[in-house]
């Protein structure tokens, strides 16, 4: 292995345990590129395909497009820094198909990256009094919303971890990842987290699904008031903030009316959306329409809905393929993990929140690397069988 490649791996790797601040996320992940480019260029590593990476290239398509079009081009240098983060993606591939170890290093990280952000966001709720819904702990990270979307798939994957290869330290991480998670008093990851787990039981078959609805009942009985009360209040209209994207929703699909091919363009929707809201919406800006696929479509056409959509499905693909095989532990991770954010992104732009985007892409690659089929060596030759003589 070439000291440029695994430069690259190292630097990967940090990338992965800094996603909580923006700025030295994205620095590392600029030199992990760089690096990795460096090596294809020397080739002392090959540039590889995944299929993955045809949705991505059209999401960027569609988005520069949009920007182009769009009546107000404040975004349009801005794309440029999408297609930059979207490189991270193929870079992780290659690194983990050519890095032995690089997988296994991933998931110690994921040790640290997770747990670190789990106990920062409790000493925060703990010991600073950051537990109501004016001061939530936020960890490491900018918002609230940022961090529990941070947690959420660390949560699940070290409880699938946990229970193919049952190690303590993993329930251990699992636990205290869910009770931060629990913490934060976020719905969006609540009903995200719950979905996940609801489909792998559905695909498990396993018997204790039966026993799900019960204990789920039992839990949320003995919930202390204040989750109680913010866990019910997710089917109340009256409250401000569920109202507030009742009226996001309306107001994204009359822009979805009006611009339906190209959409308002990138950064657009906080600058049009009061010329589409209701009278009685809470917000006269808001920042995003908290629902990937609404703001996708409203902001980057049907091209860009078209390949975020395309890309969940064809990662879905790859782990459903391979669930009964030996990579099944992956599988379930990459579904539980699609279906949570999938889920949570329901009721918040987490795919346009660039921690998550990358944490998300980086996950999806590991997953993606582990769960493929091995591929005969482009110099093996098939044996053709012989009659032997009568």
């Amino acid at each position: 292995m070439s000291k440029l490649l695994k430069a690259s791996a190292v630097i990967y790797v940090l990338h992965f345990l800094l996603e909580a601040k923006t700025a030295l996320c994205e620095n590392l992940a600029f030199w992990t590129i760089f690096t990795l480019g460096w090596a294809i260029a020397r080739k002392e590593v090959r540039f590889s395909w995944h299929i993955l990476y045809f949705p991505l290239i059209l999401y960027g398509i569609a988005s520069t497009g949009s920007a182009l079009l769009a009546e107000r081009r404040v975004h349009q240098a801005f794309e440029a820094m999408l297609w930059f983060k979207m490189l991270i993606f193929p870079a992780a591939v290659i690194l983990h198909r050519n890095v032995p170890r690089l997988r296994e290093a991933m998931l110690y990280a994921s040790v640290l990256f997770g747990g670190g952000m789990a106990v920062w966001g409790l000493l925060e709720f703990f010991f600073l009094g950051q537990r109501d819904l004016e001061h939530r702990m936020n960890g490491p990270s900018s918002h609230v919303m940022t961090y529990s979307n941070l947690i959420l798939p660390m949560s699940l994957l070290f409880i699938i971890l946990w229970l193919y290869q049952r190690k303590w330290w993993q329930l251990g991480v699992a636990l205290l990842i869910t009770l931060a998670l629990l913490l934060t008093l976020t719905r969006s990851v609540w009903l995200g987290w719950g979905a996940a787990v609801f489909v792998l039981l559905m695909l498990t078959r396993t018997q204790i699904r039966y026993y799900v609805p019960a204990a789920l009942l039992i839990f949320v009985s003995f919930l202390p008031m204040s989750l109680f009360s913010r866990l019910t209040s997710t089917w109340d209209m009256k409250l401000e903030s569920n109202f507030d994207r009742l009226r996001m929703l309306e107001a994204g699909v009359e822009m979805i009316k009006d611009f339906p091919v190209f959409g308002v363009g990138p950064a657009n929707v906080k600058e049009v959306y009061a010329l589409y809201k209701k009278h009685d919406a809470p917000r006269i800006r808001p920042a995003h329409l908290h629902n990937n696929a609404v703001q996708i479509w409203a902001e980057r056409g049907i091209l860009g809905l078209t390949a975020y959509l395309m890309f969940l499905a064809l990662f879905l693909r790859e782990c459903a393929l391979a669930r009964n095989g030996p990579n099944r532990m992956y599988a379930d991770m990459g579904i539980a993990i699609a279906v949570a954010m999938t889920v949570a992104g329901l009721f918040e732009f987490n795919w346009g929140d660039t921690e998550v985007f990358y944490l998300t892409l980086n996950l999806c690659a590991m997953i993606a690397v582990a769960v493929e089929r091995p591929q005969p060596l482009s110099n093996e030759v098939t044996a053709i069988p012989v009659p032997a003589a009568a």
